[in-house]
């Protein structure tokens, strides 16, 4: 099972890192997460037609994959759906 765990907080967020350290016992855990808060924006997609979205490499202690997007959350899980991360994920925690 694949897990796409992400939040409105960012990547850099201590609560995201424990949830998906906390998952990656269960699954395959992969952090896609935005850049920086989107905190109360959490269903926005954002002007793609405006934005210009960058995905980058992140780094999470006890985390094997994880990708900072710099967008809204409901981008970076409909990047993930799309397939941008590789296979198709099994379930969202957000």
């Amino acid at each position: 099972m694949r897990i796409c765990v992400t939040n409105d907080d960012g990547i850099d967020s201590v609560g995201l890192h424990q949830l998906a350290r906390a998952l990656c016992d269960l699954a395959e855990v992969v952090i896609v997460a935005p850049d920086e808060e989107y905190s109360g924006s959490g269903a926005a997609v954002g002007s793609l037609h405006l934005l210009q979205p960058e995905v980058h490499r992140a780094r999470v202690d006890g985390v094997d994959e994880a990708w900072a997007v710099s967008g809204p959350p409901a981008l970076c899980v409909m990047f993930a759906r799309l397939g941008v991360f590789d296979g198709p994920f099994d379930l969202v925690v957000a």
